[in-house]
């Protein structure tokens, strides 16, 4: 198997995470958007085509439908997307991987949004997801994400650093701020990180 394979959502990664949606077994699910999303996000008065890759049942796909974009929320479980598509019938729901997303999404989106997409994703693969991110994004669009920052062994949640956070991302997209979370939920207080990136 090549590098590049390994930097690749395998089979056994999609059905690990398929069984756990069907089970229920999705305890970062937090049943609404983000608060530090929705307060970022809700000061914004820009609007265009957005991405939201591992969306789950969709809570951030739709908090940006309700602000006017355009919203795509992608996962490779289609059992989330069932949901997803029950709860909300409006944005794009996709199946698919973000790490080989379709070719004719490059560079047709004006923001990204992250939320627990990165610290699902085997550590091996987060070079591969800055690059994919950087390549859906038309240029001058936004990269923002609320990243989960603990140093807890295993995963997922896989945790990281600021630091980890600024190597896999400001390689291709320039820094507009790294900051901690000021409104995360209780059990994340502390923990969460929420970055802004632009694509030049």
């Amino acid at each position: 198997m090549d590098d590049l394979s390994m930097d690749s959502l395998q089979p056994e990664d999609v059905a690990a995470w398929r069984q756990r949606w069907q089970e229920g077994n999705t305890p970062w699910n937090l049943g609404q958007p983000a608060p530090e999303l929705v307060a970022v996000l809700s000061s914004w008065r820009t609007a265009g085509r957005a991405l939201v890759p591992g969306c789950g049942h969709g809570h951030e796909v739709s908090l940006l439908q309700d602000l006017g974009w355009d919203a795509v929320g992608l996962d490779v479980a289609p059992e989330a997307l069932a949901v997803a598509r029950q709860r909300d019938p409006r944005p794009q729901w996709h199946c698919g991987d973000i790490l080989n997303p379709p070719l004719t999404w490059q560079a047709t989106f004006d923001l990204v949004l992250e939320h627990t997409c990165f610290c699902a994703l085997p550590p091996r693969c987060r070079q591969t997801y800055g690059q994919a991110v950087t390549n859906l994004l038309r240029p001058g669009g936004t990269f923002l994400g609320l990243f989960w920052c603990h140093s807890r062994p295993d995963g997922p949640p896989f945790g990281s650093t600021p630091e980890e956070l600024k190597l896999c991302f400001s390689r291709t997209l320039g820094l507009i701020t790294l900051r901690q979370a000021q409104r995360s939920v209780e059990e994340r207080c502390g923990e969460e990180w929420l970055g802004h990136w632009q694509k030049p």
